[in-house]
């Protein structure tokens, strides 16, 4: 059994996903929509990426085959549009989609991206969110004589080399980003429960200090991107602002980044499966992968070269509301309760907000990911060391899981934190491929941590084109503070750099 499918099959996620960039390829289908515009930058672009996509195994398929005919004429869901050129109201791909979710527009533009200047993490979102809220494509990509670059919704902005032979390019960035569906759980999936959290406030009083101090200093140093209303982006006519707001679960904008406190939980050393009672040693873990036994939840995870049976209880945290100002938090409305209880996904509102402002998030995955990999970490640690901090720290105080759309500086270590994910293909936040990535990425953070002495404190997972997320025994707040030293950090060696040449 592998370990990706076991948080599948935790998260209630399909275990039909493709996690390397060959098996993402092969599972596309595309189709080129005939040219809203032709030249010969636009021409020579478009036949080297069809060429390329076919090289590397992409099914292509002719415009006319993908299309279903009824009232209206629409692509059938699941395949890749390509459009060439800046279109027509009317003659956009966006139009001819059977699902907003599973046909991903690729809008092939021959201009610069429109981004400023030496603009701020902000003004770079800010210009991105604009151009796809006005072409209404997925992923644009912007053509230019000795480059191509092309962005997506999380503000990522990728530069790539010689549009002439794009295929390294296209395989390791552009298929990720289309192979991997970003879309958040759907509400269906979710168990809500409004009311529950209300008395419950003034006992976490000591968490939300923490959230509060935190994003102080992540509002101070800019480094946490605040909210992107959607009444503030143009549009083509209000048509294309409703498939905006459709698109985005009627949101009203995006955040990024996250502050996440995971809340202590009785922990239970990690059995080898030779040394388990002999009810979890009979069932085929391997057509089961959790197993209820008198209300008790076990699961059997690969590590160390060994099986062992790991008991998991419920997953409690506390998180930032999806769609709410990250820096300048109001807690009544704005810090839910998000749990794995009982097998579901649940919801616990907070006192001043209800079900319908309480959207899933688009990290809902990566965090119950990194959250239920901390629960197997730290059972993992305490069965070789029932002193380790980890297990500890996760019992007595919680830990901290915090994302922020930038990096950690391998020259300004973390002590005790283990650093990986930097290999990964680059998708986007929620994505199955997100949490499976998270989830092996922190049993292989274990495993790195016995090849070097100290303590285990954590991991820093480099989700590349997206983000970081830290996880682990400092506070959030202690969190925020070392990325903001880190940040400094960079800045004056910058500047000493400048001042040397």
């Amino acid at each position: 059994m592998q370990n990706s499918e076991l948080i599948f099959d935790l998260l209630g996620i399909s275990k039909d996903v493709p996690l390397t960039e060959l098996e993402m390829a092969k599972s596309l289908t595309v189709t080129f929509q005939p040219p809203h515009r032709k030249n010969d930058l636009l021409n020579s672009f478009s036949d080297n990426l069809k060429r390329a996509l076919i090289e590397i195994g992409v099914n292509i398929i002719p415009y006319e085959d993908s299309l279903v005919y009824g009232g209206k004429e629409k692509v059938r869901s699941g395949i890749v549009i390509i459009e060439q050129g800046e279109g027509k109201d009317k003659d956009l791909a966006i139009r001819k989609v059977s699902s907003l979710y599973h046909n991903p527009v690729v809008a092939i533009l021959d201009s610069p991206p429109p981004i400023p200047e030496n603009p701020t993490l902000q003004q770079t979102l800010d210009s991105i969110v604009g151009v796809l809220a006005w072409n209404l494509s997925h992923v644009p990509i912007f053509l230019e004589e000795d480059r191509w670059t092309f962005c997506t919704m999380n503000g990522a902005v990728i530069e790539c080399s010689d549009w002439k032979k794009p295929q390294k390019d296209i395989l390791h960035s552009l298929i990720p980003k289309l192979s991997a569906q970003v879309m958040p759980p759907n509400r269906d999936q979710i168990v809500y429960r409004e009311g529950k959290l209300d008395s419950k406030m003034d006992s976490y009083s000591h968490h939300i200090d923490d959230f509060m101090s935190a994003a102080k200093i992540w509002r101070d140093n800019g480094l946490m991107l605040a909210h992107t209303s959607i009444e503030d982006l143009k549009y083509r006519n209000k048509f294309y602002k409703r498939i905006v707001s459709q698109y985005l679960d009627h949101r009203t904008g995006m955040s990024y980044g996250f502050m996440v406190k995971q809340l202590p939980t009785n922990i239970s050393p990690a059995v080898e499966i030779e040394k388990a009672p002999k009810a979890l040693q009979d069932i085929d873990w391997n057509a089961k992968r959790v197993a209820e036994i008198d209300g008790e939840y076990y699961t059997m995870v690969n590590q160390f070269d060994k099986q062992w049976i790991v008991k998991i209880p419920d997953v409690w945290l506390l998180s930032t509301r999806s769609g709410c100002n990250k820096t300048n938090l109001n807690p009544k409305k704005d810090i839910l309760r998000l749990g794995l209880h009982r097998g579901n996904i649940t919801i616990d509102t907070p006192p001043e907000s209800n079900a319908e402002e309480c959207r899933p998030s688009y990290d809902t995955y990566a965090i119950l990911a990194h959250a239920v990999g901390n629960v197997i970490t730290a059972s993992l640690l305490l069965a070789q060391d029932s002193d380790s901090e980890f297990p500890e720290t996760l019992s007595n105080e919680g830990l901290s899981i915090s994302h922020w759309h930038g990096y950690p500086d391998k020259e300004f270590p973390l002590s005790g934190y283990i650093i990986h994910g930097d290999e990964n293909p680059p998708v986007s936040c929620s994505t199955p491929q997100s949490a499976a990535y998270a989830f092996m990425g922190k049993l292989k953070s274990l495993e790195l941590h016995y090849q070097s002495p100290g303590e285990y404190r954590g991991d820093i997972h480099i989700e590349p084109h997206h983000g970081t997320n830290i996880t682990g025994c400092m506070t959030l707040t202690e969190t925020a503070a070392w990325v903001d030293e880190m940040h400094k950090n960079k800045e004056k060696q910058k500047v000493s750099a400048e001042e040397n040449v």
